[in-house]
């Protein structure tokens, strides 16, 4: 009866080793830049929309890098790790199967996770562990490598023999000393400042649409802005001092890239336009009535040469 006992115990551990299933090889090397965007929610459940990036180096089924995720200040939806990371990113490893990856905060897997799946030089996963749901788009960054110039011609100098020496001049004949050439400073650079030809833009409470009364305005700062071809733009976001500090600063934003979007899809070079929020910093109004907030929550411009 032992006897059967131990061969069948035997028979069950052979016939476990022999189902289990092999890992799943890793179809893909995530080595190298990868940039998108990510959507989810911010305060007040208001859909949030911006700017995603990824580092890897990938070694077999693991790896490590950097993660971003770009304006989430705001954004109840993603972990606080990433929202106080900032430029400098978050430091993470991933295991990867199959097509798919984990990828969690190189501390713990707490601060934050991550899922994705990989199709080719396409990534889509979504944040875990979160009360709202976070969707995440990459792609990688192929670098384009330009072919070597092709190879200068010799050219062949012929150096002519030496002019005989002049005998030197008289005393009558000296030239008198050429005085050193004057120095030409450049001008000091000049900053950014207002101009009386660009129109600030008023927006709604708690909004950062474009309202149809203001096309006129955005309008004509377009024509202006194809005119001086030459110059930077800085569009500054604004808002009234209602709500925290940290919910303005995101609305401020998000009404600086309406405006920003409104004068490139009307012909004025996107890299000449750079964007900043202000928030509620920067009052030109301080009563505590709608009057007075209607001035606050606006995009103002500055310009450069």
């Amino acid at each position: 009866m032992r006897y059967f006992a131990v061969v069948m115990t035997l028979a069950v551990m052979l016939a476990g080793c022999a189902t289990a299933a092999p890992p799943e090889p890793v179809s893909f090397d995530l080595t190298g830049n990868w940039s998108g965007s990510w959507e989810g929610y911010g305060v007040a459940l208001i859909k949030r929309y911006d700017a995603a990036s990824a580092q890897f180096t990938q070694q077999g089924d693991r790896g490590s890098g950097k993660f971003w995720l770009e304006g989430t200040l705001a954004s109840e939806s993603v972990p606080v790790s990433l929202r106080l990371a900032g430029l400098t990113g978050v430091p993470v490893f991933f295991y990867a199967s199959g097509n798919s990856v984990v990828l969690f905060h190189e501390l713990d897997e707490r601060l934050f996770k991550a899922e994705f799946t990989v199709t080719g030089d396409r990534m889509v996963g979504r944040l875990v562990n979160t009360e709202l749901p976070t969707r995440i788009v990459l792609e990688r960054v192929r670098v384009q490598i330009a072919a070597p110039p092709p190879p200068a011609p010799v050219a062949v100098v012929v150096v002519p023999a030496p002019p005989a020496p002049a005998p030197p001049p008289t005393v009558a004949e000296a030239a008198p000393p050429t005085p050193p050439p004057a120095v030409v400073r450049p001008p000091a650079p000049q900053e950014f400042s207002a101009t009386a030809a660009l129109k600030s833009v008023y927006f709604d409470f708690d909004r950062s649409e474009i309202r149809p009364s203001e096309t006129i305005v955005l309008d004509a700062n377009a024509g202006w802005l194809q005119t001086n071809r030459d110059v930077l733009l800085i569009i500054e976001g604004h808002c009234d001092e209602r709500g925290t500090d940290a919910y303005n600063l995101a609305l401020g934003e998000r009404r600086a890239r309406a405006v920003r979007d409104y004068l490139v899809a009307h012909g004025v070079a996107a890299d000449r336009i750079t964007t900043v929020s202000h928030g509620e910093e920067r009052l030109v109004c301080r009563e505590h009535n709608e009057g007075c907030w209607s001035q606050n929550r606006r995009a103002a411009f500055v310009v450069k040469p």
